[in-house]
C-alpha cells in the first residue's frame, strides 16, 4: 500500500503514556486508525452504511456484495463509483437481472461485527457451498502464511489497530487488505480479486485475531479451501467450517498449529 492511499487511514491525537522505572507521565503524539461510515447505495433502492478503515472502499464495495450473495462475480455490477460530493458514499448500478433481487434495506454495519441479526441461523448455513478439494500444503507452508500476512500489515505497524486478511494461492500472494473491523478486511481481499480478475476459489486465507462463524461464511462464498490464524476460533466456525468442506487452523505460530477439522490439506 503506498503512502498516498495510506494516508486517509491514519491521522494523529495527543496522547499521554506513562514510561520510565518512575512510571512518569509524558506528552507526545500517536498514529491512530480512522474509522469512517461507508455507504453503499444500490440503485434498485438498497443502501447499507459500514463503518470501516477508508483504505480500499471499491473493493471492500464488491467484496461484500458478493459475500452477500448480492452478485455472483464482478461483471454483475454496470457501474461502480464514488459519489462526488462524498467519496465515502460508492453508488453500485446492478445487471438489470439483479435489480429485482436486491434487498429493500437499510443498514448500519459497525466494525466490531458483520451483517448481525440473521433469522434462520441453521438455514442461512445449509445454504453455503462446499469448498472443494483441490489445495495442499505443507507444515512449513501454512506455518508461513502468519509470517508473510504480518509483513504486509503497514496500518497494524503504524497504528496497532487494525485486522488483516491475506489470500494466497501455490505460495503467491493473490490479495491482502486491511480494516478495523476483521470482516471488513476479508471482504476487502476478495474484492481485490474480484476487480482484478483472479478468482478467489482454491486460495487460503490468512486471518489476523480469532475466527467467528462470518469468516467462515465469507471464506465458503468465495471458495476459500484453508483458513489460518494466530488465534482462535468459535465453536460455530469449526462447525461450519466442517459442514462447508474447509480447513480449518487456529493458533499457527511458528512450528505450532491446532487443525480443527479437514487436516488432508497439510501434506505431512
Amino acid at each position: 500500500m503506498d503512502e498516498k492511499a495510506i494516508q486517509p487511514a491514519i491521522s494523529e491525537r495527543p496522547v499521554h503514556y506513562l514510561a520510565g522505572s518512575d512510571c512518569s507521565l509524558h506528552s507526545d503524539t500517536r498514529q491512530v486508525i480512522e474509522e469512517q461510515p461507508l455507504t453503499i447505495e444500490i440503485q434498485a433502492g438498497a443502501s447499507y452504511t459500514i463503518m470501516c478503515t477508508p483504505t480500499d472502499t471499491i473493493a471492500l464495495t464488491v467484496g461484500f456484495l458478493f459475500a452477500e450473495g448480492i452478485i455472483a462475480r464482478r461483471d454483475d455490477i454496470l457501474t461502480l463509483m464514488k459519489c462526488r460530493d462524498d467519496p465515502n458514499t460508492i453508488r453500485v448500478q446492478l445487471a438489470e437481472s439483479l435489480n429485482a433481487q436486491a434487498p429493500k434495506s437499510n443498514l448500519l454495519i459497525v466494525s466490531s461485527c458483520g451483517l448481525c441479526g440473521r433469522e434462520e441461523m441453521q438455514k442461512l448455513i445449509n445454504s453455503l457451498p462446499r469448498a472443494e478439494n483441490t489445495l495442499r500444503l505443507t507444515p512449513a507452508e501454512l506455518a508461513d502464511l502468519p509470517v508473510k500476512l504480518r509483513a504486509g500489515q503497514e496500518l497494524f505497524h503504524r497504528t496497532g489497530g487494525t485486522h488483516a486478511v491475506a489470500l494466497f494461492r501455490e505460495g503467491q500472494l493473490l490479495a491482502l487488505a486491511e480494516d478495523l473491523g476483521r470482516h471488513s478486511a476479508f471482504d476487502k481481499a476478495v474484492g481485490l480479486c474480484l476487480l482484478n480478475g483472479i478468482s478467489p476459489a482454491g486460495s487460503a486465507a490468512a486471518v489476523s485475531g480469532r475466527i467467528s462463524f462470518e469468516i467462515v461464511a465469507k471464506a465458503a462464498r468465495a471458495g476459500v479451501e484453508l483458513i489460518a490464524a494466530v488465534s482462535a476460533p468459535s465453536a460455530l466456525a469449526i462447525d461450519t467450517a466442517r459442514q462447508c468442506n474447509i480447513t480449518l487452523c487456529g493458533f499457527v505460530r511458528g512450528q505450532e498449529a491446532t487443525v480443527y477439522c479437514h487436516p488432508q490439506r497439510i501434506i505431512t
